[in-house]
């Protein structure tokens, strides 16, 4: 195929990025008790996507706040451990290493429990996103 635009016009065309694991930098993020590895998606897109690895480093000692983010998609993959989570109008669901799950843009939920190993891939469109919490 000698046509190399991108099917969407909107993400950048010829840019590549690598992240790799030797050269990963955590930082905080959101939450305090997780760190935050950015994938470098966000720049590579100019701020279309996030990709990011999220991890504990804390036990969890409560439930999380019930919040929503204003965004226009979010998947999230569990990579390690296991997390029980509350997501408005399913319920409780408790959720595992191959765990898999998408959020319609602005649904309430919260995390309930997580394992000391918990680490999951999350990907976000845009890249930058406001979050709203619903405790306050």
């Amino acid at each position: 195929m000698t046509d190399t635009a991108p099917l969407d016009p909107a993400f950048p065309r010829g840019r590549f990025h690598l992240s790799q694991p030797q050269a990963a930098e955590w930082s905080q993020g959101l939450r305090g008790h997780f760190a935050y590895r950015d994938l470098g998606v966000a720049k590579a897109t100019s701020g279309k996507v996030l990709a990011q690895v999220v991890r504990a480093t804390e036990p969890c000692e409560e439930p999380g706040d019930t919040h929503r983010h204003q965004l226009d998609f979010q998947m999230v993959y569990m990579l390690k451990g296991w997390a029980r989570m509350r997501f408005e109008g399913v319920g409780e669901v408790r959720l595992e290493a191959g765990s898999c799950w998408y959020q319609e843009p602005g649904i309430n939920h919260s995390v309930v429990e997580y394992s000391d190993d918990f680490e999951i891939l999350e990907i976000t469109v845009p890249a930058d996103f406001d979050t709203e919490s619903l405790d306050d």
